[in-house]
């Protein structure tokens, strides 16, 4: 399985998570066979509108199983969904590894579509 993560920033487990995912800067795949972390540029955040259906491409280009984070807007949630990625809620966690711990220990709830910005 891979894990897509929004990172503030290219580094490790100990990375910042990004509080929205279109907007990401960076993201980190994480692959649960081998808990191996890499990070690749999102290159949808500077577009001017559609940042989340191009994070969502990006995403499904780059073979993700699942995403996680805090927000996702309705066109980003819509574009995960389409692929085939399933969407997981982060609530209060600070840093990829507390979300990738969280996820192990099967504690991240799946997202629910909603009308605003979050989800």
């Amino acid at each position: 399985m891979k894990i897509v993560i929004p990172a503030v920033e290219i580094g490790s487990f100990e990375t910042e998570i990004h509080e929205n995912f279109g907007r990401a800067n960076y993201f980190a795949l994480v692959d649960t066979a081998n808990d191996e972390i890499e990070f690749i540029d999102n290159s949808a955040a500077d577009q001017s509108s559609g940042a989340g259906v191009g994070a969502a491409q990006l995403c499904a280009d780059n073979e993700a199983d699942i995403v996680a984070a805090y927000h996702f807007g309705p066109k980003a949630y819509k574009a995960l969904t389409a692929a085939g990625i399933k969407i997981l809620d982060l609530t209060d966690q600070k840093l990829i590894q507390e979300a990738y711990n969280d996820y192990q220990a099967g504690k991240l709830a799946e997202a629910e579509a909603g009308p605003g910005g979050h989800h």
